[in-house]
């Protein structure tokens, strides 16, 4: 009986430390690198966000889904770039320069001289 008795005692640490074990080994998201992904423009008067893809941009009216804007992007050093893109309202082309602030965060500067912010979604 008191075999027993310590064959359950030690399933039961073995299961317990187990589970220890299980969950230091749970794998942590990596944080995102670069520009690259989907943006939401903080403020302004339309909600749009901006699509940086493999040197392509994109920005869209999240109400409507209707383009606003598209273009291509550079590295211009770490956490800097450069956006060369369209505007489809004016059909004039535009330059930003844009630093990476955070991780999660995206300060432009246009060439007109606009100010504008993304957050990463």
């Amino acid at each position: 009986m008191r075999t027993r008795k310590t064959a359950v005692a030690a399933t039961l640490i073995a299961s317990v430390l187990g589970a220890c074990t299980t969950s230091e080994r749970a794998s942590v998201a990596p944080q995102p690198q670069g520009v690259d992904g989907r943006w939401n423009a903080l403020g302004g008067p339309v909600a749009y966000s901006a699509t940086f893809n493999n040197g392509r941009f994109a920005s869209v009216e999240q109400g409507t889904g209707g383009v606003l804007a598209t273009g291509t992007y550079s590295q211009l050093g770490p956490g800097q770039i450069n956006i060369l893109y369209t505007s489809r309202t004016t059909n004039q082309q535009q330059s930003a320069n844009c630093n990476l602030v955070q991780t999660n965060r995206l300060a432009c500067a246009a060439s007109s001289g606009t100010r504008f912010e993304f957050t990463r979604a």
